[in-house]
């Protein structure tokens, strides 16, 4: 191991892991860009295919439904297959699901599949870019990687808000969703040109492990039935999913048109302040993550997050009226509240078995964007069933409708403060 621990930090290798770093991670800041496009295009939804808020919330969230149960065999298949085959096919999945998206004929089920295709592809991204550092890089390096990767997400994201409204009020969602179509050609050309084959030491470890372990799936399922077994994971699941809500459920779709309508702003102007959840994640979750480290806590950073994280929902959504300024201010503030979530998947890890460390994270990952998926469209349908007390005129929703469906966000966060004082803090036995 220490050979091979010197051998990826030398001079040469190391230029060659930067440029494999790099292909991969440029696909996992374009994915998130992806998947938060339809925030930018609420409206432009419901009109073009004369859709209820339930059906356009099952149609985009179809990306997270999908996204997250693959994290469970995703991990397996970079072990057997290594990145380069599957991160051009899985490029290929997300591009294809944009030019589907962007099909001129106004068919809510095309537009499911495309999102559904872009879920299977992007399922591969975050995982596929850890793979390549863990493979290229040496161990005192995969922190900083890890964090960086973050960070290059909320990066996409950022890049998906205010730019992505502007281009769809000059081009249209459509040409838009053509547009990003373009784009990840542009991922698949750098990654066929740049990612190097699998190493050598990789493959003597691939060989190894395939040769010595004939029953690998069976393997695979106890491990995963542990993991399941253990009531932690379940407990630190359910807090990371409700600390991820408010970007998936308010960032990623109904924030924008949220937004515009409880401050009067444009489209543009409402992507900018919403885009400030993101840029809170940003800077909160690698301090607040290695703050975590330095002090030793887990359990009390979780419970402190949603403590937070429910004061300030409850201030972005109970007023009638906000300030421009001021919904960016608290969703800059929600941001940086919520961000501990990366801290679960590090506690799951801590208080599972050592040998079971990608199980484990792909556990908390699984309940994230499976729940999270689902947390859109139960949104739409609290929208449509406000909308039978408080009927929509001229076609639009009110921000009484939203607000009636936001409101889950900080319910669900209480829930998660009461479930962190059944946490073990994970850090006791270290």
């Amino acid at each position: 191991m220490e050979d091979l621990e010197s051998l990826k930090g030398t001079s040469k290798v190391r230029r060659v892991a930067w440029g494999a770093w790099i292909c991969a991670a440029v696909f996992y800041l374009y994915e998130y860009f992806v998947r938060v496009i339809p925030s930018a295009m609420g409206n432009d939804l419901h009109a073009a295919f004369n859709a209820n808020a339930a059906t356009i919330g099952f149609a985009c969230g179809l990306y997270y439904i999908v996204y997250g149960p693959l994290q469970l065999i995703v991990g397996s298949f970079y072990d057997r297959f290594g990145a380069r085959r599957l991160l051009i096919g899985s490029i290929t999945l997300v591009l294809s699901g944009c030019f589907l998206a962007a099909c001129p004929f106004p068919n809510i089920r095309l537009f499911a599949m495309g999102r559904l295709l872009m879920g299977v592809g992007s399922a591969f991204a975050f995982i596929g870019t850890i793979y390549v550092a863990t493979v290229w890089f040496p161990s005192t390096k995969l922190a900083f990687l890890s964090g960086l990767t973050t960070a290059l997400g909320m990066l996409g994201a950022l890049l998906a808000q205010a730019p992505i409204a502007r281009m769809v009020q000059l081009i249209n969602w459509r040409n838009t969703w053509l547009l990003a179509g373009l784009l990840g050609f542009g991922c698949l050309f750098l990654i066929l040109r740049r990612l190097p084959t699998t190493p050598e030491w990789e493959m003597r470890r691939h060989d190894t492990y395939f040769d010595s372990n004939r029953h690998a799936l069976s393997q695979f399922i106890a491990g995963f039935l542990l993991v399941a077994k253990n009531p932690q994971t379940w407990i630190i699941g359910s807090i990371a999913c409700v600390l991820f809500m408010p970007l998936v459920v308010f960032a990623d779709f109904w924030g924008i048109q949220y937004i515009e309508l409880v401050v009067g702003a444009t489209k543009s102007q409402a992507a900018l302040a919403n885009g400030m959840l993101y840029m809170g994640w940003l800077l909160g979750s690698p301090v607040l993550g290695a703050l975590s480290d330095y002090l030793s806590h887990r359990r009390n950073f979780l419970s402190y997050s949603c403590l937070f994280s429910t004061l300030l929902l409850l201030m972005l959504l109970l007023p009638s009226h906000l300030s421009l300024v001021g919904a960016g201010v608290i969703l800059f503030l929600l941001g940086i509240a919520s961000s501990p979530e990366v801290i679960c998947f590090i506690a799951n890890v801590e208080l599972n078995p050592p040998f079971l460390k990608a199980t484990s994270v792909a556990m908390v990952n699984t309940i994230v964007m499976l729940f999270g998926g689902l947390m859109q469209p139960l949104c739409g349908l609290l929208i449509d069933f406000r909308c039978r007390t408080i009927p929509v005129v001229s076609g639009e929703y009110t921000a009484g409708h939203y607000r009636f469906a936001l409101l889950m966000l900080p319910i669900a966060t209480s829930i998660g403060l009461m479930l962190s004082f059944f946490m073990k803090e994970s850090t006791e036995d270290f």
